[in-house]
C-alpha cells in the first residue's frame, strides 16, 4: 500500500519538474528575440559596406544584408570624405558595437580621428 501511494508523489514530481523544465527552456529561446527587438547587434567582424549619411550617421549593411544605423556622438569629422576608411573598435572583440564603442576615420586631409558611438539601430534590409 505505501508503494502505490509513493507513485502518485513522484509522478506530480516528474510533472513539476518537467513543466519548470518547459519554462526555462522557454525563456531561455525567447531570450535573444526579445533582446533584439530592443538593441541592434552589429558585430565589427560582420560588417560588410558602410555610407555615411553625414558627420553623425553611418550606414552599415553586414554580411547577412541587415542594415545598421551608427550613430556618433559629437561628430566625427571626416566621415563623409569619400577617400575615407573606417575602423571599428568595440569594447568587446566579439560583442555588439554600442554606446562608448570607438570608431576610428582615416584620410588624406584629416589623418587619423577616433570617434564615439552614441548608439546604434537597425535600419531594414539591404537590397
Amino acid at each position: 500500500m505505501l508503494v502505490e501511494e509513493k507513485r502518485p508523489i513522484e509522478s506530480t514530481m516528474k510533472g513539476k519538474n518537467t513543466g519548470f523544465i518547459g519554462l526555462l527552456t522557454g525563456i531561455m529561446l525567447a531570450t535573444p528575440v526579445l533582446a533584439t527587438a530592443e538593441d541592434a547587434c552589429l558585430r565589427h567582424n560582420r560588417i560588410w559596406t558602410w555610407r555615411a549619411l553625414d558627420d553623425r550617421t553611418v550606414i552599415v549593411t553586414d554580411r547577412s544584408q541587415n542594415r545598421y544605423a551608427v550613430h556618433m556622438s559629437p561628430g566625427c569629422l571626416g566621415i563623409t570624405d569619400g577617400t575615407a576608411s573606417l575602423i571599428f573598435r568595440p569594447s568587446l572583440q566579439l560583442g555588439c558595437l554600442g554606446p562608448g564603442d570607438l570608431l576610428g576615420v582615416r584620410t588624406a586631409a584629416f589623418g587619423f580621428i577616433s570617434c564615439s558611438i552614441r548608439g546604434v539601430q537597425t535600419a531594414g534590409q539591404g537590397g
